[in-house]
Formats: C-alpha cells, sequence, structure tokens
C-alpha cells in the first residue's frame, strides 16, 4: 500500500476534558436547561457548554455536532460579549466536525475560533486555536498550510513559554514531515514533542508521538523497531483508555505485519481497527483501514475483496475530500483491475490515482513548505546575527571611547576628586555651623533668662524669708537641672529616661515657685523603653515652660501638666498637654511671652527637620487650642512626632558632636 496514506493514522488531539458523572439522557438534560434566576448569564453559558460535553460524550454515534446546548449558550454569549466562551463553542464544534471528517464545517468554525482568540488578545490561546486549525488542514492534504499555521503556532508557544501547546505544534510539524516523506525529519520533531510529553507526563501526548515515531521507521524500513514503538503506543492508549488509540495502533501493528507478509497477524489487526473506526465515526480512519485490508486481500489474491474494500475506502475518500486516500484507493484498485484482466477500469482508476499524485506532491506546494521552515530557522538567526553585530559594535565604540578618554582620565579624575574634597569639607563645615548656631538657640532657649531671673529670685525670697529647707530643695534642684542641661547639650540624642529626669527637676523648681502648686504626670507606654529609646535633648521643655508660665500662671487651682509618651508602629508621639486658659487668652494676658514662644517652635521645627533629613522618615508638630476647638476642656496640647531610635540605629554616631566642634574650631581660626 502508498506510504501517503499513514500521515492520517495519528491524531494530534492533545487534551481531553473527561466528567466523572453518570449517563445522561438527551430528555433529562433538557429538563435541566432551566437555571436559577440568580445565575448570571456566564454562568448559564458555562453549564451549557458543560452539559453539551457530558450529552456528547455519552451519544456520540447520534448526537449533532452544534446541539442545541451549544446554540443558546452560543445566542447567550453572543448577547453578552463573552468572547472566550464563543471561542470555546466555536472550538468543541470545530473538533466534533472534524472526527466525523466534515472538514469544511470543521474549517468554518476553527477560523472564527481563530479570530476570537486574536480579538481577545490571549497568545496562549490564539497558540491552541492555530494548532487545531492546523491539523484539519493536515486532514485535507493542504500540507503547506499545516505547515505555516504549526510554525506560527509554535513562534506563539515559544514566546509565553507554553510548553503543552509548543508539543503539539512540534508533532504536527512532525506529521507534515511524515507526508512529505521526509522522515528523519520527521523523526526528530516527534522525538522533541515526546520529550515534553514526558516533562508534562501528558499520557496522551506520549502514547501519539511513539505511535509517529513508529510510523516513520516503517517507512523507513525498520520494521521490528516500528512495531516496539506501535506496542508501546497501544500500551499508553491503554491507560488512558482510547478507542480511538487502539484503532489507530491497530492499523499500523497490522499494515506492519502484512509488510513482513505474516497475512493471518494483518488481518486480525486491521478488522479489529475497522470496527473500532467505524464505532467512533472517523471517516478518514474508517477509510484508511478499508483500504489497508484491500490492499492485504489484493496480496492474498483475493481480488473480490480486495475490490469491495478498496471501493468503500475510495467512496469514503471521495466523500471527505482526502487525496491521499483518493490517490491511494484508486491506485490499488488499477492494480485489482489489472490482475482481473478489467483493463478499461485499470486504466481510469490509474489516471485518476496519477492525478490526484500530482496535486498532493507538486513542485509548488513543497518548494513553499521550504521556504516557510527556511524562513522560520532564517529569521532567529538573523536575529542571533543582528544582536551579535550589535554587541560587537558596542564594544568597538566603547574601545574608541577608553582610547580617545584616556588622554584627559588623569586629569579628569584629579579634578574630581579635588573638587569632591573641597565640596564635601565646605558641606561637612557648613553643616557643622549650621548645627552649632542651631545647638546655641536651642540652649538660649531652654535656658530663658526670664526663667533664670525668676529662679534666683525665689531663691532671694526664700533665703530672706529664713526658708532655708525650700532654699535649700530650689538650689538643689536648679543646680541638677542645670548640669542636666549642660550634659544634654553636649549630645545628639539622650534616652527618655533622661529627658524624663531633666523635665522633673524643672517641673519640680517650677512648682516651688507657684503660690498654687499645680500638679503634674510624665506617663510611658508599656511598650515602650525608658533606657533604650531616644530622642532629641529637652525637645520637650520648651513647650512644658510654656505650658507653666503661660498656660497655668493664671490658674487658681488644680493646675495639671501631663506628659505622655505613646507608641504608635515605629513612631514616637510625645504629647504635652495643660488644662490651663488656653492658647488665645495666654497671648492676650502675656505679649511678651509671645517671641519667646515663637522661638522655640521655629527652633523645635528646624530640629525636626534635621531628623527627618538622617532619617528619611516623617516628623510633625502641631499645636491644639482645646478652648477654641469647641471641647469641654480647656488649655493647650502640644504634640510632637518623631521615629523610635534605638542605640545601635544608623542614624546615629556618637562622636558627631565633638566633631562638629573641632570643625567649627578650625573655621574660627
Amino acid at each position: 500500500m502508498n506510504k501517503y496514506i499513514y500521515i492520517f493514522i495519528s491524531l494530534t488531539i492533545f487534551g481531553a476534558c473527561t466528567l466523572n458523572e453518570g449517563a445522561i439522557q438527551e430528555g433529562q438534560l433538557q429538563a435541566d436547561v432551566p437555571l436559577s434566576i440568580r445565575e448570571t448569564d456566564s454562568v448559564v453559558v458555562a453549564n451549557l457548554i458543560n452539559r453539551s460535553k457530558i450529552y456528547y460524550d455519552d451519544n456520540t454515534n447520534t448526537a449533532m455536532a452544534f446541539d442545541q446546548f451549544l446554540l443558546e449558550a452560543e445566542e447567550l454569549a453572543q448577547k453578552n460579549g463573552f468572547n472566550k466562551s464563543l471561542a470555546e463553542i466555536f472550538t468543541m464544534a470545530s473538533k466534533r466536525y472534524r472526527n466525523r471528517s466534515e472538514y469544511g464545517e470543521a474549517i468554518k468554525y476553527a477560523n472564527q475560533a481563530l479570530e476570537l482568540a486574536k480579538k481577545i488578545g490571549d497568545t496562549a490561546l490564539l497558540s491552541n486555536y492555530i494548532n487545531m486549525a492546523a491539523v484539519i488542514y493536515r486532514r485535507v492534504d493542504e500540507n503547506s498550510q499545516a505547515m505555516q499555521m504549526h510554525m506560527e503556532a509554535m513562534e506563539l508557544a515559544e514566546q509565553v513559554n507554553d510548553t503543552f501547546q509548543l508539543s503539539v505544534a512540534l508533532n504536527g510539524i512532525g506529521n507534515v514531515y511524515l507526508g512529505l516523506k521526509r522522515y528523519h525529519a520527521s523523526i526528530e520533531y516527534f522525538k522533541k514533542s515526546f520529550d515534553i510529553a514526558v516533562q508534562q507526563n501528558n499520557i496522551l501526548g506520549l502514547a501519539i508521538n511513539t505511535n509517529n515515531i513508529g510510523e516513520a521507521l516503517k517507512f523507513t524500513g525498520q520494521l521490528d523497531s516500528a512495531l516496539v514503538y506501535f506496542y508501546q503506543s497501544l500500551e499508553y492508549n491503554k491507560q488512558i483508555n482510547s478507542e480511538v488509540g487502539y484503532a489507530i495502533c491497530y492499523n499500523s501493528i497490522g499494515d506492519t505485519y502484512r509488510l513482513k507478509n505474516d497475512f493471518s497477524k494483518a488481518l486480525k489487526y486491521l478488522k479489529q481497527a475497522l470496527v473500532l473506526n467505524e464505532k467512533t465515526r472517523d471517516k478518514i480512519n474508517v477509510s484508511v483501514s478499508y483500504s489497508m485490508l484491500g490492499e492485504t486481500y489484493l496480496q492474498v489474491y483475493d481480488y473480490a475483496r480486495a475490490i469491495e474494500h478498496l471501493k468503500e475506502g475510495l467512496n469514503i475518500a471521495v466523500e471527505i475530500g482526502s487525496k491521499y486516500q483518493i490517490e491511494a484507493c484508486s491506485r490499488l484498485l488499477a492494480r485489482c483491475y489489472e490482475k482481473t484482466n478489467q483493463l478499461q477500469s485499470a486504466i481510469g482508476h490509474l489516471k485518476v490515482a496519477q492525478t490526484y499524485k500530482d496535486s498532493i506532491f507538486n513542485e509548488a506546494s513543497l518548494r513553499h513548505i521550504t521556504v516557510v521552515r527556511a524562513k522560520h530557522e532564517a529569521d532567529k538567526s538573523k536575529a542571533r546575527i543582528q544582536q551579535l553585530n550589535i554587541e560587537t559594535g558596542l564594544q568597538k565604540k566603547l574601545i574608541l571611547q577608553q582610547k580617545r578618554a584616556i588622554l584627559y582620565f588623569v586629569f579628569f579624575v584629579l579634578a574630581l576628586i579635588a573638587g569632591s574634597v573641597l565640596i564635601y569639607r565646605q558641606i561637612k563645615l557648613n553643616a557643622g555651623y549650621k548645627s552649632i548656631l542651631m545647638q546655641q538657640r536651642l540652649l538660649r532657649s531652654q535656658m530663658n533668662p526670664h526663667f533664670i531671673f525668676n529662679a534666683l529670685s525665689a531663691i532671694q525670697v526664700y533665703i530672706l524669708e529664713n526658708d532655708m529647707e525650700n532654699s535649700s530643695k530650689f538650689l538643689s534642684h536648679f543646680a541638677r537641672l542645670m548640669r542636666q542641661v549642660l550634659r544634654s547639650s553636649e549630645k545628639e540624642y539622650v534616652s527618655l529616661e533622661e529627658e524624663k529626669n531633666m523635665l522633673n527637676y524643672y517641673l519640680k523648681l517650677q512648682q516651688l515657685r507657684f503660690v498654687q502648686p499645680f500638679t503634674y504626670n510624665i506617663t510611658f507606654d508599656k511598650s515602650i523603653s525608658e533606657t533604650s529609646t531616644l530622642i532629641p535633648p529637652m525637645i520637650t521643655q520648651p513647650f512644658v515652660e510654656n505650658a507653666v508660665e503661660h498656660g497655668l500662671k493664671s490658674v487658681e487651682k488644680n493646675g495639671l501638666i501631663e506628659v505622655r509618651f505613646l507608641q504608635d508602629n515605629n513612631t514616637l508621639v510625645i504629647e504635652i498637654e495643660d488644662n490651663g486658659i488656653g492658647l488665645s487668652d495666654a497671648k492676650m494676658l502675656k505679649k511678651g511671652g509671645v517671641k519667646h514662644e515663637s522661638m522655640a517652635i521655629r527652633i523645635t521645627n528646624e530640629r525636626l527637620q534635621m531628623i527627618e533629613r538622617m532619617t528619611k522618615k516623617q516628623c510633625a508638630l502641631s499645636i491644639l487650642d482645646l478652648h477654641s476647638n469647641s471641647t469641654q476642656k480647656s488649655g493647650v496640647l502640644v504634640k510632637i512626632t518623631i521615629p523610635i531610635i534605638q542605640p545601635d540605629s544608623s542614624v546615629l554616631d556618637k562622636n558627631k558632636s565633638s566633631k562638629i566642634r573641632k570643625l567649627f574650631g578650625k573655621l574660627m581660626k
């Protein structure tokens, strides 16, 4: 038998949708069609598609390819613009028509699915649909179109790393080469597809590719090796219980035994294949089975049965428009009629066979296929060459630039180093100068002369009144406060414990000064460590002083200052609240202190800006007049927000203060 017909032995239908449900009768399904009104149209479409799958699987021989379920699903999908669902519907219909050898309808629906995939813009989906359309073109012997489409699908699959569709495309290309008698090339493509199927544990892919390799080996005369692959393919098909796969393997095994002149085994397997092919209604493979049986009967000189089977195969081939099968059956019939001396019939069938042979293997088709493959490889090579040329050109350009630049390199580097040193030195000097000025202003702000004067006046009063106990307390607190202030001014950051001690000394002094003593509270969140959490020194003191001097001074009794240290995630929130007369009233009563207060705010804002630059985290200062904000309270609430800083923080430089002072000293010389 002619070798060309064997390209139809292999199917490239990768993947299958199986549903583990019992048999469902058509009447039962139609009764279930009405769905809950709460379900969306997309759910309805999906359910209709699934029901079509179930019914078609159970009634393959009698069901319509485009059944009522798909018609209703298509109508809803068209109405709502569900393009993916539409593409799935058309693909299902195309596969069903293809398996029934109704290739005109199969191509029509395949093209509709392709257009939708392009519209959707899904590369993986487009690769899948192109592969499926290419299979149909192979079935009708349009090999140039099939090759072009498989190549396109392969490129798209490579773009999105879709190994499954890549395996399908490689198998399809192998089948095209098998039909063109490029057996070694076809084996290489089948093996590449097989390797991917192994990685994916795709049993159907393994079954298809082993059978394909067996076919190519059979055509090269390696019959025993071919049988090994055919039986291996049969085992894979048993694992997935594929009747289509069984039929393909039986045809392949039977034809191989025919070539080995073991005609009894050949007829046994070919008859089994015919039964299965007729059951699955795959007309192309039914035609192949009839032609194989006819050729076998021809070889055993049973011409009557040979002619009977070959006529059946030819009629089906003409019905489905298979050029290969028409050529093969006509050629074999010509031999049968020649053997039985029916020369007129023999000549007529021989002419038909020659006509179709010329149509199949004309030079234009073969040249087109060669050009497509060559273009694919050339494009890849061209892209690689262009990339190499670009890289080579860049390297030459870089080398030339380096040669030109080497004359100026030393001078440039020296100038850059010198300039960098000068700029860096200037920046450090300016930073040091600004830091010292800020610390001096801060110290002046904290050591408000008015406060010192008041403190000394209070000591004088205690001494004149011979109140030695209070005089001693006042002097003790005053000395500790001065020592704490001076010690803190040497540091960039102090612990919360040190800040608390400074506030305690200061507030106790103020309590001794007041005729109507006030109370104060300093509290911490439980999550805050007083010893290991750091803040800028005396950042709270100016606002505590304002609370005392401007908030509580006019309060006759029950004056209260609360200092709270709170944690909000990685942020430290300091709240200073008093129950005094409020911000606006205090300004009216004590206009002399406004200048000092505004200076404290300005300096604090500058300090917060420096912290922001060092930590790259946000700081904030807000002052809220509780009375003017329509609350039941009176007084002022100050909030200072800074990042939590630990002793091991990268923003700290323990020697920074001393370095700045040394730098400032040099600047002043």
